[in-house]
């Protein structure tokens, strides 16, 4: 009779344990989001989110480095990475197998549409130099092997002034920090960089009178060459005196940023990630200065390149923040 009971006892735990693991929405204990590598701002933004979500989850963010998404994105493609950092134009890039992508990554979703990634060149502020269309025949910095989704920026912007690396002087570099020290030595008469970055901040420093970024060239005409080049990129006007490098109002690329995660993961965690993000938003500029742009209003945008997971659609209708327009284009990207 003991026996019986101890069994019926082991048996009723047993279905408990189970019965809560399903009424959790099955989440799991611990997840991977991936960012390139350590030392990058977007380490520093998908460690400053993997701390915000796991203080107040039940889930456990691992950040994983890797040297840039074309390393991590078939791993998410195959459902063995949770999530990422990722701009929208390595995200339209690798949604439809182009450029970089020599096959289409499908398997993307957006939690939450973040802060911008805004790019350009810069040059001495002494310099003579206006505008993009003033780098004719002028020495830049080209080629980019280590990270090839620079040279496509690069590309991009010169070709919102009409010209191709053919009007410019190439001067080969190998990454952005070879890019840097190109300029500093002044071996290029421009240098390129995102902006607010520590390149930047050290340039400015160190060029006597500072350094000021070149505003685009900014028409319809440009706006679609930019694209052509770099797929999820637009221009974008960042006010004058806001930031080292912008002594007044200048049209520079940008991307968007986006937290991305894997189709497989979860409804249900995909909107607690959200759902936190949400809630706890002023904790993400506290992890890391850069996310303080990572605002609410910010998360659902009608210039998303790839489509929202389910999970985050079911939060921000809650929310409000999901329009007819954001369900037609969710419908228009999966159809691509």
């Amino acid at each position: 009779m003991r026996k019986e009971w101890i069994e019926a006892i082991g048996i009723t735990l047993i279905g408990m344990t189970l019965t809560v693991t399903l009424a959790s929405g099955a989440l799991p204990r611990s997840a991977t989001l991936a960012t390139h590598a350590v030392g990058s701002l977007y380490n520093a933004i998908g460690t400053g989110i993997a701390t915000v979500v796991s203080r107040h989850m039940p889930m456990n963010v691992r950040v994983q480095p890797f040297a840039g998404p074309p390393a991590w994105l078939p791993s998410m493609d195959s459902g063995d990475t949770d999530m990422g950092v990722l701009t929208s134009a390595d995200a339209a890039a690798s949604y439809k197998g182009i450029l970089l992508y020599k096959r289409p990554f499908k398997g993307t979703r957006i939690l939450v549409v973040g802060g911008t990634l805004k790019l350009g060149f810069y040059v001495p502020k002494a310099s003579s130099m206006k505008s993009v269309a003033d780098l004719k025949g002028k020495k830049v910095p080209s080629g980019f092997p280590g990270v090839p989704v620079v040279n496509m920026g690069t590309t991009a912007v010169l070709a919102s002034a009409g010209l191709t690396y053919e009007d410019v002087v190439k001067v080969p570099v190998a990454d952005l920090a070879a890019a840097t020290q190109a300029f500093l030595e002044g071996r290029t008469e421009a240098g390129w960089h995102s902006l607010g970055s520590p390149a930047v901040e050290e340039a400015n420093a160190r060029v006597r009178g500072g350094v000021r970024f070149l505003p685009l060239v900014v028409s319809a005409d440009s706006e679609k060459r930019m694209q052509d080049i770099y797929p999820g990129s637009y221009s974008t006007v960042v006010k004058g005196d806001t930031v080292t490098g912008v002594p007044q109002d200048t049209p520079l690329l940008a991307n968007d940023l986006y937290l991305v995660a894997s189709k497989s993961l979860g409804d249900e965690a995909a909107y607690e990630v959200v759902k936190i993000l949400w809630e706890y938003n002023q904790e993400l500029g506290a992890a890391y200065p850069t996310l303080k742009e990572w605002q609410r209003d910010r998360m659902v945008s009608d210039k998303a390149f790839i489509p929202y997971h389910p999970g985050a659609v079911r939060f921000f209708k809650e929310k409000g923040m999901w329009t007819k327009e954001m369900d037609a284009l969710q419908v228009k990207l999966l159809a691509q």
